[in-house]
């Protein structure tokens, strides 16, 4: 029996807080994890903190139930037990942290530089892709002038030329026609004579006939047939001439030409330029005289 009850007597320990004596008191059958929180309890130090047990001389004591008994006289002491494993785990998941960050931003960079490089790599083809356009567009053009250059230089551009004189270099004089130019006379009204002094002349309803009638009557109406001493006969001759060898296409045509011979009459009315012609040739006149 006295051995029975023995083995459950509670064992008591005395610590030495903060120059108190603080006794403590635990089972036999404790843990030495139990041992630890109520020595960590009793020394103000807070749950789970990893302690050492010192005696009066220094000397550590195993925290379990076996550890030997004190006196009030003989206090123990309960130290924080400062380790850097805590801290060096801490570290060590930084700089693993830190490690694969890196490597993420090393992988996000050379995906972008990647993107970069493709996309330059695209412009370049595609540039050159247009360049080598340009060259065959070149080429095509050169070759186009040569084969224009030869063909002036052969003179087939005047062989399919429906103009009634042909400019060759065989030496032939070209004779003139002495014939007088015979077209349907086409008399001028008051009413067109207005109109056609004025740059809003409708040129598309009328007759070519007539086109060269308004040709004929503006020479006359500025004065140039008096002033060159023109022959009204070459006048229409040479009217006639220009209306006969122009080629029938949809812009550069005779009609083409009677417009804007027609504005330029207009423009001359509109401002008020002939007035300034007649004095300028009349100071010529003067000064030749005097």
């Amino acid at each position: 029996m006295g051995s029975s009850s023995s083995s459950y007597t509670p064992k008591t320990i005395y610590l030495d807080v903060d120059g108190k004596v603080q006794r403590v008191i635990f089972s036999r059958h404790c843990s030495p994890c139990d041992i630890r929180d109520l020595l960590c309890s009793s020394s103000n130090i807070a749950r789970n903190t990893a302690v050492l047990l010192i005696d009066s001389e220094g000397a550590l004591i195993s925290i379990d139930p076996t550890m030997p008994a004190n006196t009030p006289n003989n206090l123990y002491k309960v130290m924080p037990h400062s380790t850097n494993q805590g801290e060096e785990k801490e570290d060590m998941f930084q700089n693993v942290l830190s490690q694969v960050a890196e490597q993420f931003t090393r992988a996000f960079r050379n995906s972008e530089l990647k993107t970069e490089v493709t996309n330059r790599l695209a412009m370049l083809e595609k540039r050159v892709e247009l360049e080598g356009l340009k060259v065959v567009e070149i080429e095509k053009c050169k070759n186009d002038l040569k084969k224009l250059k030869d063909e002036m230089t052969s003179g087939s551009m005047r062989v399919n030329c429906n103009c009634k004189y042909n400019f060759t270099d065989d030496g032939k004089k070209l004779s003139p026609r002495r014939d007088v130019p015979n077209y349907p006379k086409y008399t001028l009204s008051q009413e067109t004579i207005d109109a056609l002094k004025k740059p809003t002349f409708d040129v598309w309803h009328w007759e070519h006939n007539e086109m060269l009638s308004c040709l004929e009557y503006m020479y006359h109406d500025l004065g140039l047939v008096k002033e060159f001493n023109m022959n009204p006969i070459t006048l229409k001759r040479w009217l006639l001439a220009i209306q006969e060898n122009y080629r029938d296409n949809p812009f550069h045509n005779f009609r083409h030409c009677f417009c804007v011979s027609q504005m330029m009459y207009g423009m001359i009315h509109l401002c008020g330029l002939q007035a300034d012609y007649d004095r300028h040739v009349y100071f010529d006149d003067c000064s030749s005289v005097s």
